[in-house]
């Protein structure tokens, strides 16, 4: 089974990427089979988008794709003096311009040294090529590679070698914008369809919105989905568009509805045209979608003659209700979907980063925690001996005056309690069995186990799981953060210990 050495890839790559790029090839399985499983599962959102898709088309309405990008503009042109507002929401588009690449004589000189052979009026061709935006960006590799007959690696080292303004490229800010609203681009599409279509002209589209929200949590993403509708029609009403709305909930299972009129209407609706949604989930009125009659102001921006109703149902938030999920990331993102955890079970999946594979590392471990628990309180300088044989000693050592052997929190107990780890004095809550100095000497004894060289294992302050040689599965701390609890074992801890090759007779091993 192959299984990356991540940290060691990553330093390589950093070293020299293209190096790291060609030599890791090698690390993926070639020749293999899998079996998959005979049928897959489908995504909520999904499966709820294709549900909203089959209601809306069942009940008369024909699908279009809408704009995803769009000038800011036309924001304005919707919202009046409202749009800076909404535009706060918006997230802009920036673009990285195209440099001028020059070929001094010093870069032709790094040029041969990567491809002898490189013909240097051709490369200039295909970087003004480049420049003019005839070649795509993520053709350039192809382009040099052919252009010129070099290798894939050579190609590669060029660009990160020669041409460092490259990497230094900075975006640009520019008007576009993804939309936040599919209503934003709505107005598009009426005004193209408003002559060519026989009333009422009844459109839907399903697909992302973008939002940018100051944090995602458990009510809010950056980036969810909409059903939206339109119906334009010359006699078309708010209350014929409430008609249309409640026939949609009745179709996902809502009977009791209400609507109520929003005291400030949005300004790309009429006044007092725009009303909330609301259906009866166990017992509780809950807010499910928009709706409103579009301004004659904003449909005329776009030269759109005639009145328009527009509805919007958060598809995210359909699928909390019909789904029972109380937190919209885990409908909508598998590294969210995180499995429930008690408190036993978040205990018992807290283990060591590193610990003794042998019978002797694991005495030396305990060793060490014995003699730091017995001199804890002594003033340095100081060091105790925890550990010796044919091949090292080992101590515990404190060189720094005035201090104690061990920092104040050195044998805090690990505890998990209402979802959260935490340290304690003394065991409670949930009891892991595992205290502070315990976990470094496990770590400590891991590393001195396999060596007989001089070696020092230091810890110097607790932030992290990870400062005291432990850790836990990613879907567990998934799970603690998602549900806002906290990993709190920040304590002072100093522990040093000392192993050393024994040199000369020594006496028979002093750890228990």
């Amino acid at each position: 089974m192959a299984a990356f050495d991540t940290g060691e890839i990553k330093s390589k790559a950093k070293s020299n990427f293209t190096d790291a790029w060609i030599a890791t090839a090698k690390l993926i399985p070639t020749g293999t089979e899998i079996s998959l499983a005979k049928k897959g599962k489908p995504h909520l959102v999904r499966e709820l988008i294709q549900k909203s898709r089959q209601i809306l088309l069942d009940l008369g309405f024909d699908e279009v794709e809408n704009l995803t990008v769009l000038p800011d503009s036309d924001v304005v042109k919707q919202y009046g003096p409202e749009a800076r507002v909404i535009l706060d929401r918006v997230f802009y588009l920036a673009e990285l311009p195209r440099p001028d690449i020059g070929l001094s004589a010093r870069r032709i000189a790094q040029l041969k040294k990567i491809a002898e052979e490189i013909d240097i009026e051709k490369l200039q061709a295909i970087l003004r090529n480049y420049k003019k935006g005839e070649i795509e960006a993520d053709n350039l590799i192809e382009e040099l590679i052919a252009g010129l007959g070099i290798t894939d690696y050579q190609a590669t080292e060029l660009l990160d070698k020669v041409f460092p303004e490259m990497k230094e490229l900075q975006p640009v800010p520019s008007g576009k914008t993804l939309r936040s609203h599919m209503t934003a681009t709505w107005f598009h599409t009426l005004a193209v369809l408003q002559d060519k279509a026989s009333f009422p002209v009844a459109l839907f589209s399903v697909g992302p919105r973008y939002r940018n929200e100051q944090r995602e949590d458990a009510r809010h993403l950056r980036v969810h989905h909409s059903a939206s509708i339109v119906v334009m029609d010359p006699k078309m009403s708010l209350d014929a568009g409430g008609a249309v709305t409640r026939d949609i909930m009745q179709q996902y299972g809502f009977s009791d509805i209400k609507f109520e009129t929003k005291v400030a209407t949005s300004k790309y609706y009429a006044p007092g045209q725009e009303q909330e949604v609301f259906v009866k989930y166990k017992g509780t009125w809950l807010e499910i979608a928009d709706i409103g009659m579009y301004s004659p102001v904003a449909l005329a921006n776009f030269d759109i003659n005639y009145p328009v109703f527009n509805a919007g149902f958060g598809i995210e938030r359909l699928g909390m209700l019909i789904y029972e999920i109380d937190d919209v990331r885990k409908l909508a993102y598998p590294q969210f979907s995180v499995t429930e955890y008690s408190d036993e079970e978040i205990a018992k999946s807290i283990t060591y980063i590193a610990s003794p594979e042998t019978a002797r590392g694991q005495k030396i471990a305990r060793a060490i925690e014995e003699t730091a628990r017995r001199h804890k309180d002594e003033i340095a300088p100081c060091e105790f001996l925890a550990w010796q044989d044919k091949s090292i000693e080992v101590k515990v050592v404190e060189k720094e005056a005035g201090k104690r052997l061990i920092g104040p929190a050195g044998f805090n107990e690990i505890c998990v309690a209402n979802g959260s780890i935490y340290s304690d004095v003394v065991p409670s809550g949930i009891h892991t069995g595992i205290n502070y100095m315990h976990a470094i000497a496990m770590g400590a004894a891991a590393a001195i186990e396999s060596s007989n060289d001089n070696l020092t294992y230091q810890v110097k302050g607790i932030r992290h799981l990870s400062d005291l040689n432990l850790q836990i599965p990613e879907a567990v701390r998934q799970h603690i953060e998602g549900q806002q609890k906290k990993i709190g074992v920040a304590g002072a801890v100093f522990v040093t210990i000392e192993s050393r090759p024994v040199r000369g007779k020594i006496n028979e091993p002093s750890g228990k």
